[in-house]
């Protein structure tokens, strides 16, 4: 049934739910479900010894620590050219040495360049001046090179610039990037809405966002409690979470009502990396009121 209810959501809210986003937030896209395998990889560097001549040196480990980028994190790249506006959402990882890892999913227009797979890995270094340099490899032949600067906390990417590469349509494309490190979607969230039969309804939730990505390299996401008031006209006297994910500064619900027909799915995006107000849309699929929908912002303390 899970799968079932995630499936359908997908396949009815993902470009309609964006759509009316797009109103709200310049960096909201064109929605995508499927999701992305983590590619984290953990490398211990170590100091080498010289032997002989009484001289040390490093052989990997930098000089001074590297500003380390670990955690969800949502890339922007603002085209010079045609493909306007397009974010890479993910999960980010680096080791000791300043080597860099993830997985990233892309939405916007290069989402069509990148072919079947929407599992992009992302692969580069840190330096000790906090220089990230990297490449996310696509598909059909296609390298995106990033370059920027990470700041001391590794929250902030800033004064970037991509180019891409291959022989698919994101070959030639260039301009500029920015990014930050999005915090968990954790914490008591509430809001209101209204629909025909239903016109107060408050919907209430407990979430709390996994530390670490799941194998697709999504950040899982579970609810301790939701209430639903006013929603039992639409077959919302209460709900459970069916499925619940976070990627970059998207969060994305699937709730059950307690009729087990009606389905509510929720889209929501943050502006930068603190989520105590993601705005958003959910829409009703199945049940009494099947097809409505509205504008829904979720707020915690």
């Amino acid at each position: 049934m899970q799968q079932e209810l995630t499936l359908l959501a997908a396949g009815r809210t993902g470009c309609d739910c964006r759509e009316r986003l797009m109103a709200e937030s310049s960096r909201c896209f064109e929605h995508f479900f499927l999701k992305a395998v983590l590619a984290v990889i953990a490398i211990l560097g170590s100091l080498c010894v010289g032997c002989g001549g009484g001289n040390n040196s490093s052989s990997s480990v930098p000089s001074s620590a590297v500003s380390a980028m670990n955690g969800n994190y949502s890339i922007s790249m603002t085209s010079a050219g045609t493909s306007g506006l397009n974010s890479f959402p993910g999960a980010i990882q680096t080791d000791l040495a300043g080597h860099v890892t993830g997985t990233m999913h892309v939405q916007g227009s290069l989402l069509l360049c990148f072919g079947a797979s929407f599992a992009l890995p992302l692969t580069g270094t840190i330096d000790s001046s906090g220089h990230l340099n990297a490449t996310i490899a696509g598909t059909n032949n296609q390298v995106i090179t990033l370059n920027a600067t990470v700041s001391p906390d590794g929250a902030l990417l800033s004064n970037g610039t991509y180019s891409g590469s291959g022989t698919g349509c994101a070959a030639g494309d260039h301009g500029s990037v920015t990014g930050f490190q999005v915090q968990a979607f954790t914490g008591a969230y509430s809001g209101s809405f209204s629909l025909a039969a239903s016109p107060n309804i408050t919907l209430a939730l407990s979430l709390m966002q996994s530390a670490t990505p799941d194998i697709r390299g999504m950040f899982p996401v579970t609810a301790s409690a939701i209430t639903v008031t006013g929603g039992a006209a639409c077959g919302f006297s209460s709900a459970t979470l069916s499925a619940g994910s976070a990627s970059g500064n998207d969060v994305q619900l699937v709730l059950l009502g307690s009729d087990n027909v009606s389905v509510m799915t929720f889209i929501g995006v943050v502006t930068d990396g603190s989520t105590s107000l993601v705005r958003g849309e959910f829409l009703v699929l199945n049940g009494l009121c099947n097809g409505e929908g509205a504008l829904l912002n979720l707020s915690r303390p």
